[in-house]
């Protein structure tokens, strides 16, 4: 969703068990699917499981990650400038 002052991503599901938004900011990733990421390796400009995160983070510091396990959602906010 986009709004004025920042774009929502929500995802649905959390997180696995093992993963958390500490370790996303640190590059750590948990493969869900490997098909996909089989796929998303020989089809796009591909940088490393994972560094996504901390490029986006390098770019804008203020994103928020927020793990919604009640909600079951994974929730990222990018601040618009």
């Amino acid at each position: 969703m986009v709004f004025e002052n920042r774009i929502e991503i929500i995802s649905p599901g959390c997180l696995p068990n093992s993963l958390t938004v500490e370790n996303i900011k640190l590059g750590q990733a948990v493969a869900r699917n490997n098909l996909l990421i089989s796929y998303g390796a020989k089809m796009m400009i591909y940088r490393g499981l994972g560094s996504g995160i901390a490029r986006a983070f390098s770019k804008q510091p203020n994103i928020e990650l927020t793990n919604d396990v009640d909600g079951e959602q994974f929730i990222v906010k990018i601040p618009r400038t």
